[in-house]
């Protein structure tokens, strides 16, 4: 447990840099209900892009503000909000886009030392519904989205306009992305940029300390090694914007190996080593019988990259990305003549780098300091910022002893 210092008590792993305004330990937690309307716009992806009108969603946010002073990852994020969000999405041409229905687990940062006039950072990742989706017959002009799920993304900042011990009214403004990771082709994504306003409702009402500023806990400058395994599969169809459209998917098969420091029990940062190997890439190299990959077949279907890799701590759930060098992966020079429409320095940001968003659910809370434990991951990986492909991973990670 991670406890803190505050004027008139004395915790271990948290220190206070000066007087407090109030009482800078919190204890105590509440639940947040947080209807929202957003209005916006779909970017165009692509030339083809359909006609829309104004993009609506209307939201349903139902969530917890962290006031827990013995949490190290609530006093790093300044007591955060965390929940689910329940969305429908009207894209401004149903008959084309159709509408989409979307789940996302969400944390909300606030920016300032109160509730009151507070600026908040909310992300979230999560999936969607879409109702329609490219169909070759019946669909063709939806280029944007190739399958009924895909990955949902969104990134909002709001400003709190008013505040009372009973709700909130609030104004903001954000970005919403929704992709496929490349699982179901085409998969051009549909962007929005959007406004919003929304109310926060509280069922228990607030507390006096959230009407003025507090003093944050400092947290102690904890370091702790560890290292990490994980095994995974992913899957994607092989192609791009202006390829025939086979909807054969194949696996991606993973293995990795890392290591790095816990700093303050909450960022966990970490380089290593990870090897791919493509299905679609043999089966192409073999079907076709390419000369220059046809002798070495599975080697030419590898990929071996490094990494670093930030991930940040939150109870039993981890948020985590990665951006790696790619030191082995020759079909990629064949995958982007055949499929892809790049001019050199594009093709040479996605030939050498990688990008990878994770979200893991752990075994055990990692706020308790687990010596061994265990998650499994949900992931999309990226070839520089376009997608290749989504999938699923278990690791290990073991920590060895802590140092201050």
């Amino acid at each position: 447990m991670i406890l803190l210092s505050s004027r008139g008590s004395s915790f271990a792993g948290v220190k206070n840099t000066g007087e407090s305004k109030t009482n800078n330990s919190k204890s105590y937690s509440f639940i947040v209900i947080k209807p929202e309307l957003l209005i916006g716009k779909t970017l165009p992806g692509h030339s083809n892009f359909p006609q829309t009108n104004l993009q609506s969603i209307f939201s349903l946010s139902i969530g917890q503000q962290i006031n827990d002073s013995n949490k190290a990852w609530a006093v790093f994020f300044n007591y955060p909000e965390i929940g689910l969000t329940l969305a429908k999405t009207n894209f401004g041409n149903a008959l084309v886009l159709g509408n989409a229905y979307t789940l996302m687990p969400y944390i909300s940062i606030n920016l300032t030392p109160r509730l009151k006039h507070s600026f908040n950072i909310k992300t979230g990742l999560g999936a969607s519904y879409f109702t329609k989706h490219f169909n070759k017959y019946e669909n063709p002009a939806n280029k944007s989205i190739g399958s009924s799920f895909t990955w949902s993304f969104q990134l909002m900042i709001d400003h709190s306009l008013f505040l009372t011990r009973y709700f909130s009214i609030n104004l903001g403004v954000g970005y919403f992305h929704h992709s496929n990771g490349h699982t179901q082709l085409p998969n051009l994504g549909l962007n929005s940029v959007l406004v919003s306003l929304s109310a926060k409702f509280y069922p228990d009402p607030l507390r006096d300390e959230y009407f003025s500023d507090y003093d944050k806990p400092v947290l102690e400058k904890t370091k702790q090694l560890f290292t990490s395994a994980r095994s995974g599969i992913g899957f994607h169809e092989l192609g791009g914007p202006n390829s025939d459209i086979e909807r054969i998917k194949k696996t991606i098969y993973s293995t990795s190996i890392g290591g790095g420091v816990i700093f303050k029990r909450v960022i966990k940062v970490r380089i290593g080593l990870t090897y791919n190997y493509y299905s679609h890439y043999y089966n192409f190299i073999t079907k076709y019988q390419l000369r220059s990959y046809v002798e070495k077949p599975f080697v030419n279907s590898s990929n071996v990259y490094v990494y670093a890799g930030c991930e940040f701590l939150i109870g039993y759930v981890g948020l985590d990305t990665e951006i790696g060098v790619n030191l082995y992966k020759p079909f990629y020079a064949e995958q982007s003549r055949l499929f892809e429409n790049d001019n050199q320095f594009k093709y040479w940001l996605k030939k050498t780098f990688v990008t990878r968003l994770r979200l893991k659910l752990y075994a055990l809370n990692t706020s308790n300091n687990p010596k061994n434990n265990l998650f499994l991951g949900v992931h999309i990986n990226a070839n520089f910022l376009q997608a290749d492909f989504s999938g699923l991973s278990v690791g290990y990670v073991h920590r060895f002893k802590s140092k201050q």
